[in-house]
């Protein structure tokens, strides 16, 4: 028989609501699990404090980055962020995702950890990032499907803007013996900018293509169907592959991204 975790009511009250300590790191001083901490103030009839004030607790600086920074922190919020403010009064903003890919969550602990608190936990296969932020990083809110203009700038701000794409949406590999680069997404207006950029620097790729409309199922099997019609921008000529390559690798920050970047280099200098 499991034996009985004893929590003292007033011990919980100082923990809880005088320290404002979360039920896992209370759960921790006691060798127990949230769960249990929950139990034990249910059954004391403690009530949880309200969101906002957990979120409050932990310090915030304010961004104070670069628009070379600014702009990768926006193409990957276009292409995998969900970012919120916690209500229309509250200063808080919180940015979060879910991802199998350890990668992911290094990335993102990357970005945001000298700003505020990162919280990770993991559900099954998947974790739950939540980064916790003031009010500096409201240029994360909107979502749009349309690129700033700032964003291009200059070619620092636009290169680091679509890594940071390339980041959440991209596909870099070698399949049959070459090097291949797509981005296939709903964001249409983001996929005919990355189009108009690579033609601005003279990388050869084929106009935007429409290979999957709304409502079309795409995996007989589960029956998932395509939200939105999905673009496609891809870049395979050998040349034109290196030079994007080039140009994305000071700014991609997803390491395994990075490496797939790596060895698509390594496959067009062997191929020369």
């Amino acid at each position: 028989m499991t034996k009985r975790i004893i929590i003292a009511k007033k011990d919980l009250i100082d923990l809880y609501y005088g320290q404002k300590l979360s039920n896992y790191k209370i759960g921790k001083l006691y060798n127990c699990s949230f769960a249990t901490v929950k139990n034990r103030m249910n059954e004391y009839g403690l009530k949880p404090l309200p969101r906002t004030v957990i979120q409050n607790r932990y310090p915030k600086k304010d961004f104070n980055g670069s628009l070379v920074e600014k702009a990768y922190m926006i193409g990957f919020r276009l292409g995998d962020f969900n970012v919120y403010q916690t209500s229309i009064h509250s200063k808080v903003i919180v940015v979060r995702c879910h991802t199998t890919c350890l990668d992911q969550v290094e990335l993102m602990e990357g970005l945001f950890s000298k700003y505020g608190k990162v919280t990770v936990s993991r559900r099954r296969k998947s974790y739950h990032i939540n980064c916790f932020l003031n009010y500096s990083f409201n240029f994360l809110l909107p979502k749009p499907n349309k690129v700033e203009e700032w964003i291009g700038e200059n070619k620092k701000q636009a290169f680091s803007f679509a890594a940071g794409y390339v980041d959440a949406e991209a596909n870099i590999g070698v399949y049959d013996g070459r090097a291949r680069f797509k981005v296939d997404s709903y964001d249409q207006g983001v996929i005919c900018w990355l189009y108009e950029l690579f033609k601005k620097y003279s990388i050869e790729c084929p106009a935007p293509s429409l290979i999957g409309k709304k409502g079309q199922i795409y995996d007989k099997e589960k029956k998932y169907k395509y939200n939105k019609d999905l673009y496609r921008v891809r870049v395979s000529s050998k040349v034109s592959l290196e030079k994007l390559l080039y140009l994305l690798k000071p700014y991609i920050k997803h390491k395994k991204r990075l490496a797939d970047l790596e060895k698509c280099l390594i496959n067009i200098h062997e191929r020369n």
